[in-house]
């Protein structure tokens, strides 16, 4: 992953409301008994903006600006978490990003040649989560996770109607931090920021393994970014 992925990442975690303590041991009892009485089981439904951070090399401008238009899309969330500690949880996420677009008449070179266009990005996280909660306020919650999984990518695409496939599998960080505020007791509404840092070097092509070739210098790799980046709106249930 590039160091600059993993800087953003410990300074995510670093600054985190997990700072505070994931274990409780630094709340003195009036707060534990306040933390206490907050739902120890929850799951949360989240969707919004996911922007990816793709950046190919030469491309011509109007097929760059077709590529731009795809690296925008939605994504859905689910997370269900248990807190066995009163500011502290673990649990798991899922998470479904989708981007399509498509154009007829694309110019992708100098020498005028156009290709119409289908272009559609799948990709489907899971893995493990930790949570940290603080309290924000008399109803609201600042919420830090941190979690690390498998994400499974599928590029399809048509061009001139002949298809292609691009296939994948990699291991992604997740750094994330949400405010949320208390409508009732078990039922909440929030907003998230996150983070998924992933990268790829080899994947299959309408089959066929492809892997990307490094080049000599160990300070340099060649990779395929697959990092997102992504606002969401949600509801979360306590389910005590």
């Amino acid at each position: 992953m590039p160091r600059a992925a993993l800087f953003l990442l410990c300074l995510l975690w670093a600054f985190a409301p997990a700072r505070a303590g994931v274990l409780g041991d630094d709340i003195n009892e009036d707060e534990a008994h306040d933390y206490n009485g907050m739902p120890g089981w929850r799951l949360g439904l989240e969707t919004g903006y996911s922007q990816w951070i793709y950046n190919p090399d030469s491309l011509y401008p109007s097929y760059e600006r077709y590529i731009n238009t795809l690296e925008t899309g939605w994504d859905l969330s689910a997370q269900a978490a248990w807190f066995p500690w009163p500011k502290g949880g673990i649990g798991a996420e899922w998470i479904w990003f989708l981007s399509k677009t498509q154009r007829n008449g694309v110019r992708v070179d100098s020498a005028g040649s156009t290709l119409d266009l289908n272009d559609r990005v799948s990709e489907v996280y899971y893995g493990p989560v930790f949570l940290s909660r603080v309290r924000f306020g008399r109803f609201g919650m600042l919420v830090g996770a941190f979690g690390a999984g498998y994400l499974d990518f599928h590029y399809d695409w048509t061009a001139n109607g002949k298809p292609y496939r691009v296939e994948a599998h990699t291991i992604a960080v997740v750094p994330e931090i949400g405010w949320e505020y208390s409508c009732y007791r078990l039922v909440s509404i929030g907003i998230n920021g996150r983070a998924v840092l992933a990268d790829l070097r080899d994947y299959t092509f309408n089959g066929k393994k492809v892997s990307l070739k490094q080049p000599d210098d160990p300070h340099y790799w060649n990779v395929i970014g697959l990092t997102r980046f992504e606002l969401n709106a949600g509801i979360r249930f306590g389910l005590d």
